[in-house]
């Protein structure tokens, strides 16, 4: 079982694991962004050591089949080869960390779990670094590539369609309001909410700081009924990880559906439910 420790870090608490050998992983990511924004964001200012992990490039695979989402997950090859090119070492924990609102470490954090690798996210990311009074760098630093390495995936649990659609726990949807209840619907085929779907949004959850709130009040968020498998999915699998990675902080273990209403929307003999359930 998880708990709060495991699935972050306090930024006070950074130094001393990087001295110790955790690798450092920017994960800059924002949806709708052109191209190689976060990585000029990441030129222009990142932690001293920190190296860019590129959240299309690396931790989505090929998008060639619809139902699989708008981010499906990578293969373990893709993965390994994304991750050894920065020359992450598998036997070192990492830490990944974002900018509060782009979801992308929580996506890290749970693909590379789901490969096997120890990783935390950094609790509030490069603003809490720099709140901290520490400085940025802009170099990047110097570090061969490795080979390629040899993942296996299926760490954490996940469901594919017709398991969502069997599912009999609580489903989180954790997307807008607006999106849940299908008033509005900017991005994907279809308006609306799987069948049984609770409405979650991620925006809940991180607090002024950009920092997990505390579990009391994560528990007064998740609202769960105790006992129940939980299951949670988003626009196409990525901001969902973030309430996984909160889930586990509480130490309850979710499933990700990471086609999630892009994949589901996409397949016309899946049901759409609208409104509030």
């Amino acid at each position: 079982m998880s708990t709060r420790d495991d699935v972050l870090i306090p930024v006070d608490a950074l130094p001393a694991a990087l001295e110790a050998g955790a690798q450092l992983l920017d994960v800059r990511w924002t949806l709708g962004e052109q191209p190689g924004s976060g990585f000029g964001r990441y030129l222009q200012g990142h932690l001293p050591g920190a190296r860019f992990l590129d959240l299309e490039a690396v931790l989505t695979g090929p998008t060639t089949d619809p139902t699989r989402g708008r981010h499906p997950l990578p293969d373990a090859d893709q993965l390994g080869a994304g991750l050894g090119a920065l020359g992450v070492d598998p036997s070192r924990p990492v830490v990944v960390y974002d900018e509060p609102g782009s979801f992308a470490a929580g996506r890290a954090w749970w693909v590379l779990r789901w490969a096997g690798l120890d990783v935390r996210v950094l609790d509030g990311g490069l603003p809490a670094w720099v709140a901290s009074g520490r400085g940025l760098e802009t170099d990047e630093p110097d570090a061969a590539p490795g080979r390629p390495l040899l993942l296996t995936t299926g760490h954490l649990p996940m469901l594919d369609a017709d398991e969502v659609a069997a599912f009999d726990g609580v489903l989180i949807d954790v997307r807008g309001p607006a999106r849940y209840r299908g008033e509005v619907e900017p991005i994907d085929p279809r308006a609306g909410h799987i069948p049984g779907a609770v409405n979650r949004p991620v925006t809940g959850f991180w607090d002024a700081d950009g920092l997990l709130p505390r579990p009391d009040a994560l528990a007064d968020l998740l609202a769960l009924p105790e006992g129940r498998p939980v299951a949670v999915y988003c626009g196409s699998g990525v901001s969902a990880a973030q309430v996984v990675l909160a889930l586990a902080s509480l130490g309850v273990e979710a499933a990700l559906y990471p086609a999630s209403w892009s994949g589901w929307s996409s397949d016309p003999d899946r049901p759409v439910a609208t409104g509030v359930e």
